[in-house]
């Protein structure tokens, strides 16, 4: 992890992070690629973190957006392991959900990794990923638009780098 210095305060950046979100589910059997709007959301967030110089580790990208899936074996244990070697796992579970993207919330979880969950305003998601504050070191953004995900993403990572244990403590 680095220390930027911000206007006001210096900011704690990760040096590599996990960026995951629905994927098998988008991709569109007759083109065998995910829709451009949809790669987009997942773009921006990977150029947010590559810009502050941070080694971005992610599915859809290192398969061509659908082009070039690997074998269920082979993406399962790569995507343990890059989760496992990121200073912060960062995802949009989706809606409607990625069971996958679900895994990787819980192996992230489990290996106590910072985590930033992009969330969509007025929708509806599982209270496992609503709660898991609870147990787990995690901000959550509320978004309606990419914009406000980058917006607001600076922040949220700081905040789990620079915190230990879950956000709210436990009863």
């Amino acid at each position: 992890m680095t220390t930027t210095d911000a206007p006001s305060t210096k900011r704690v950046t990760p040096e590599s992070v996990f960026v995951g979100g629905p994927f098998y589910g988008l991709v569109n059997p007759e083109t065998g690629l995910m829709a451009e709007n949809d790669q987009e959301k997942i773009n921006r967030i990977i150029g947010h973190f590559e810009v502050a110089g941070a080694k971005v580790y992610n599915a859809h990208r290192r398969e061509a957006w659908g082009a070039n899936f690997l074998t269920a074996p082979e993406c399962t244990k790569l995507d343990f392991t890059e989760i496992s070697q990121s200073d912060v796992f960062v995802a949009y579970p989706g809606i409607p959900v990625s069971p996958g993207t679900h895994v990787e919330v819980g192996w992230a979880s489990a290996l106590g990794k910072p985590m930033v969950l992009l969330l969509e305003k007025d929708a509806k998601h599982t209270f496992l990923v609503t709660g898991l504050e609870t147990v787990a070191n995690v901000e959550f953004i509320w978004f309606d638009t990419v914009d406000e995900i980058i917006e607001k993403l600076p922040d949220a990572v700081h905040k789990v780098l620079t915190r230990s244990g879950p956000a709210v403590a436990s009863a």
